[in-house]
């Protein structure tokens, strides 16, 4: 159990229900939906080959429930996938992670609207965790919001500070590191948050350097969208 994870990812705004999808930009529902499931697979292809499947779990939007398809139900166990409102998730943030066992301390959060995680940062961050004292290691993107944080030692304080409405993270980082943590801020990722990201999304991954973010099944579907919209390019 000492080495036991905890993987949250959570999504609080449907993705799969192609009808209520969240917008982006000029997007179809489709192609907005296609986009929102490409980013959530691509960590998940990220974190399998370290995390065991029945350390994920997995938080969707309730309107989800009904729409739901094979490409995340074939890897995690249905057990571990949960279903809540948008309002649940932010009000009630710090107790979505009470799913865990409460003997497992090493956690990590991930908003998945991001790309900028590579295997070889997992494993940094895996090794950090590691270490004797507690750690607290955070990403944030180019929107100074945290979509991602790791721990050693899990306390609901994090998620709490973390999930604040009007997030800043530079002028956050005090309190979080008022909870006697060793607090690592890793370099940023880039969130796929507004239409104007889409163009330097494009930019990122056809930079060499960043060709580790994703695999070519997941490069696959993002060029399928960046043909769809050159226009935005």
């Amino acid at each position: 159990m000492a080495n036991a994870l905890a993987v949250f990812f959570v999504v609080s705004e449907p993705i799969f229900s192609t009808e209520q999808c969240k917008t982006f930009g000029h997007f179809s529902n489709e192609n907005a939906s296609l986009l929102y499931k490409t980013l959530l697979l691509n960590m998940f292809e990220l974190f399998s080959p370290l995390v065991q499947k029945e350390e994920f779990y997995l938080y969707l939007n309730e309107v989800d429930n009904a729409a739901l398809g094979i490409e995340l139900t074939e890897s995690l166990p249905s057990s571990h996938i949960f279903f809540a409102g948008s309002e649940t998730m932010d009000s009630a943030f710090p107790q979505l992670f009470e799913r865990k066992d409460p003997e497992t301390k090493k956690v990590f959060y991930v908003n998945p609207d991001f790309v900028g995680l590579t295997p070889n940062d997992v494993h940094q961050i895996m090794n950090l965790l590691q270490l004797e004292d507690d750690v607290l290691i955070l990403k944030k993107t180019q929107h100074k919001k945290v979509d991602f944080f790791a721990t050693n030692n899990f306390r609901p304080e994090i998620a709490e500070i973390v999930k604040k409405k009007n997030f800043v993270c530079d002028s956050s980082l005090k309190k979080l590191s008022g909870l006697d943590y060793h607090v690592y801020k890793l370099k940023d990722i880039f969130s796929v948050t507004h239409a104007n990201d889409f163009p330097e999304l494009y930019k990122m991954l056809s930079r060499k350097e960043n060709y580790d973010c994703c695999s070519k099944q997941i490069h696959d579907r993002f060029t399928h969208l960046f043909i769809e919209y050159k226009e935005l390019l």
